[in-house]
C-alpha cells in the first residue's frame, strides 16, 4: 500500500518552502496579515540566520563544506516543528495547576477538520484556525462519588477522584460552497460533522465553530 508523503501545508494552505523560499525577503502583502505564515517566519528566521552565518564560514574554509544531504535533514526537522504550529490543551488544568501536561498541535485538529470537507460534498475549506476557549466547563460526577457515609481524612465529603474536564476548542472556517447548495444548510451540515469528529477523533469539547462563506464554485 502506497504511504501519502507528509504535507508541508500551513494551515492557510500555503507551502512551508514557499515561505523560506523568500525568508530573506519583507513577507508579501498575504504573509502580512496571515497568522500562520507569520508564525512560519518567525520560527524559520534562526534556521535562515544560521544557515547564512555557515554559508558565510564556509566560503573562507572549503574544508568545513557540508555533505549535500545535510541541508535536506535540518529542513525536514524545521518543517516537522513549524507544521506543529501552536499546542492546545487536551484537558483544562485542575484548580492547582497553570497549564495541562497534555496537548495537541493546532494543525493536528486543522487537519482533522479538512477531512471532514474533504468528505462533504459542495464545499471547499480553504483556511482553518483552531483557538483553545479557556472557560471552565462543568461535568457531571459520576453517580456515586459522594455520599454523607464516606468522608475523607478531613471529615469532608469524599467524592473520588477528580474528572478531568476534556480542553475545549472555537474552530473558524473560510470555505466556498457549490453554487446550487443552500449556504445556511450546508454550513450547518458542516459545522455538525467538524464537533462530531473533533470530540470523538481528538477528545476535545468544541464551544463553536465560526464559519465564513467567502466563494461560490462551480458553474
Amino acid at each position: 500500500m502506497a504511504v501519502a508523503p507528509p504535507t508541508t501545508a500551513l494551515g492557510c494552505g500555503r507551502d512551508i518552502d514557499q515561505v523560506w523560499a523568500h525568508i530573506s525577503q519583507a513577507p508579501d502583502p498575504h504573509e502580512q496579515t496571515c497568522p500562520f505564515c507569520r508564525s512560519a517566519r518567525a520560527d524559520l528566521a534562526p534556521l535562515a540566520d544560521a544557515t547564512t552565518a555557515m554559508r558565510d564560514g564556509e566560503a573562507t574554509s572549503p574544508d568545513r563544506d557540508p555533505g549535500p544531504d545535510v541541508l535536506d535533514r535540518i529542513l525536514a526537522v524545521a518543517r516537522a516543528e513549524v507544521r506543529r504550529g501552536r499546542r492546545l490543551p487536551l484537558d483544562q488544568p485542575s484548580a492547582t495547576d497553570r497549564t495541562s501536561p497534555n496537548t495537541v498541535s493546532e494543525q493536528a485538529v486543522c487537519a482533522v477538520v479538512r477531512r471532514v470537507g474533504d468528505r462533504t460534498d459542495d464545499v471547499q475549506i480553504r483556511r482553518c484556525t483552531v483557538v483553545s476557549d479557556t472557560s471552565r466547563a462543568t461535568v457531571d460526577e459520576p453517580s456515586g462519588v459522594s455520599s454523607p457515609d464516606r468522608l475523607d481524612a478531613a471529615g469532608s465529603p469524599d467524592r473520588g477522584p477528580a474528572v478531568p474536564v476534556p480542553g475545549a476548542v472555537r474552530v473558524s472556517l473560510r470555505m466556498s460552497v457549490a453554487f446550487d447548495r443552500s449556504i445556511v444548510e450546508v454550513s450547518e451540515q458542516l459545522r455538525h460533522k467538524v464537533m462530531v469528529a473533533i470530540e470523538e477523533e481528538v477528545g476535545m469539547v468544541v464551544r463553536a465553530v465560526d464559519i465564513t462563506v467567502e466563494d461560490i464554485h462551480g458553474e
